[in-house]
């Protein structure tokens, strides 16, 4: 039985010693880097903003603002899911055309400022009412308000 030859790259290096997360791999994020990469994620504060839940089919579209944009669309996600969104109009088109029917969008986001008091709910309330005029502005059809 003859033996193949190695080509010099991978002669003499095992697979636990060469690979992206070895010690000896200089672009490898250490232990530590991770742990202060997790944490500056988690304290980092989450975007808030105007978002859409528009219907493919029809293009109707529901606009929502929230503090917390990811939050929120997880909420009415779930919700939809659960058949218990407090808009029924939506619900009736979620459960008649599934899931895949959909697309969530962010459609706009609120920028921080260092002012730790701040209230943005009116500034959220405006980006809103300014999103909801744009959209019937372009004909875009919006779920109607009313539950």
């Amino acid at each position: 039985m003859n033996a193949i030859p190695l080509p010099p790259s991978a002669a003499g290096s095992s697979p636990s010693s060469s690979g992206p997360n070895s010690p000896t791999n200089p672009t490898s994020p250490t232990s530590s880097s991770k742990r202060a990469l997790s944490r500056q994620y988690k304290d980092a504060p989450p975007a808030m903003g105007v978002y859409a839940i528009r219907h493919l089919a029809s293009g109707r579209v529901y606009l929502g603002a929230s503090l917390n944009l990811d939050g929120a669309m997880n909420r009415d996600r779930f919700e939809l899911n659960q058949k218990c969104h407090r808009h029924k109009a939506l619900l009736r088109d979620w459960r008649a055309f599934g899931p895949e029917a959909f697309a969530f969008e962010v459609v706009d986001t609120l920028k921080r400022r260092d002012e730790p008091a701040i209230d943005y709910k009116p500034e959220l309330a405006g980006l809103l009412a300014l999103w909801t005029e744009e959209f019937q502005q372009r004909g875009e059809i919006g779920y109607p308000a009313g539950r």
